[in-house]
């Protein structure tokens, strides 16, 4: 039997976690790296990418007289996002030392031990990589890992929602 990764963070984090991405993280992410991005948005939604898709899809079947759809699934992509190349994407960010600093503590110094059906536990090992899923500030922290996803071409369209890509 596999076993299940729990993780439990506290509400008065996560109230933290969302007033910080709200006042601090959020403004700094310019808008252009998340046009393609539907989700963890307050204007994106399921119907906004579907619609966004088939106008597209229209419009190219409009000059082509087929058109290739790739459709990715990370999967489990919070799990395998590395904290070194997520915190040099936000530090190329326009946000105050402080801030920056927080999130550092927030991704570093962390460890995790596993326990056995028998009782026993495994050393303690770091956590160099993942984003804790139902946290406050990871779904930001995933759209600026993901944010320099671009299409090779100017005649390729990306639509991602979450760790879906199309």
């Amino acid at each position: 039997m596999a076993g299940k990764a729990i993780s439990v963070t506290p509400i008065l984090s996560r109230l933290a976690e969302k007033i910080f991405v709200q006042q601090w993280l959020r403004p700094a992410v310019p808008m252009e790296l998340l046009k393609d991005q539907y989700a963890f948005r307050p204007t994106g939604s399921t119907c906004c990418a579907v619609v966004d898709f088939i106008h597209h899809s229209t419009l190219m079947l409009e000059n082509n007289s087929y058109i290739r759809c790739l459709f990715i699934d990370f999967s489990k992509a919070f799990d395998v996002v590395h904290h070194s190349i997520l915190l040099s994407k936000i530090s190329s960010l326009n946000i105050p030392p402080m801030a920056l600093n927080w999130i550092i503590a927030f991704l570093t110094g962390c460890s995790q031990v596993c326990k056995t059906s028998d009782g026993r536990f495994s050393d303690p090992q770091p956590i160099t990589s993942s984003i804790v899923q139902g946290s406050g500030i990871g779904p930001t922290l995933w759209l600026i890992m993901e944010s320099d996803l671009h299409p090779l071409s100017d005649a390729n369209v990306i639509f991602t929602y979450a760790d879906n890509t199309y």
